[in-house]
Parts: structure tokens; sequence; C-alpha cells
């Protein structure tokens, strides 16, 4: 599951790596916003990012930053209700938001860190997306996972950079922060 553009209500920390987010989040139901509370939880396998894409701790993180988050299921029957977090991307309301992209791998190239998602036939309907030794790659279970794991058909969700895709190269081409397997 995943909000964007959540405030921060209140940050609590155990120590700079655990502790939880209390978030603000809009849910569209019938064309209506409609505010509700989250509680994310954190430790020390939540990967938290910068508007850079740089990594950051909890204690980085203030009342009334905005953040964008994968996290688990929530958990019902819990007030407020709560989801472990996955990622996080914290943002002060100047600063333009990291961008997810969800598509099926396309084509996976271990020998030179690449990843493919889009359209296995056609190099103009895909993406390539470098990855580095700072990419989280995660699976289904939130559990970090080699780039040799990841396969053809595979749905994923990829965090990357302020990219535009207005180059003329083909395939687009951009820098994976992060690659959640759905």
């Amino acid at each position: 599951m995943q909000v964007h553009n959540a405030v921060v209500e209140e940050v609590f920390l155990i120590d700079s790596a655990t502790g939880y987010l209390d978030i603000i989040y809009a849910n569209y139901e019938q064309n209506e916003a409609i505010s509700k509370s989250l509680r994310l939880n954190v430790d020390i396998n939540t990967v938290i990012l910068n508007s850079f894409g740089y990594h950051i701790s909890l204690s980085d993180i203030e009342e009334g930053m905005l953040v964008d988050s994968l996290f688990s299921p929530i958990k019902q029957g819990l007030t407020p209700p709560q989801a472990d977090a996955d990622l996080i991307v914290a943002r002060t309301y100047d600063q333009p938001p990291l961008n997810f992209i969800i598509d099926r791998i396309a084509k996976v190239d271990i020998d030179n860190s690449l990843l493919f998602t889009g359209d296995p036939n056609n190099a103009d309907n895909q993406i390539k997306f470098n990855i580095s030794d700072i990419t989280t790659i995660r699976d289904k279970d939130s559990n970090p996972v080699p780039l040799r794991s990841l396969h053809p058909g595979l749905l994923v969700d990829v965090l990357v950079a302020h990219t535009n895709f207005q180059n003329a190269v083909i395939p687009n081409e951009a820098d994976a922060l992060h690659v959640q397997i759905l």
C-alpha cells in the first residue's frame, strides 16, 4: 500500500532509526477527499530518503513535513490504525516529490546492473533503470533481495529521482533509488 503527500503530525523516536510517524493523508472515496490518520511504524529495515534520494534517519523528519510511503497492509482494530513502513520519502512543501513508477519487468541485465520495465517486445515502451550500490530492492514481504532475484513478468514499484523522460534516448533511462516487488 502507499500514500502520497501525507502530512507528518508527530515523530516518536525510540532511537535515530526506530519509532513511528503519525501522518494524515487524503483518501478519495466517491469523488470526496476524506482525511485519515495512520501510524507508520519504523524499524531498522525501513528505507528513509529525502527528496533528493539520499538516505536520512527518522530523527531528520520533522512535524509538518510531507511524506510519501510504501507500507504493509493496515493493521485493523488498532487506534490509530498502524502499518509497518517499508519506504518513506520525506520532504518540505517547497521540494518536489520523487516519482513512483509501477510496471512489469521486461528484462534484467545483472552484468550491467540494469532493470527494464514495460513492453518486452518494444524498446519504445520501456524504461531502463540503473541499479547502483545505493538502490534498495525489497520482496513482497519487504525483505532485502539481490538484483538477480528479479525476473521478467514481476510487477514492481520503482522509486526514481526527478526524471522528466524528455530525452532522445530509447528506452528512457532513470536511476532507481528503490525497487519494491508488488
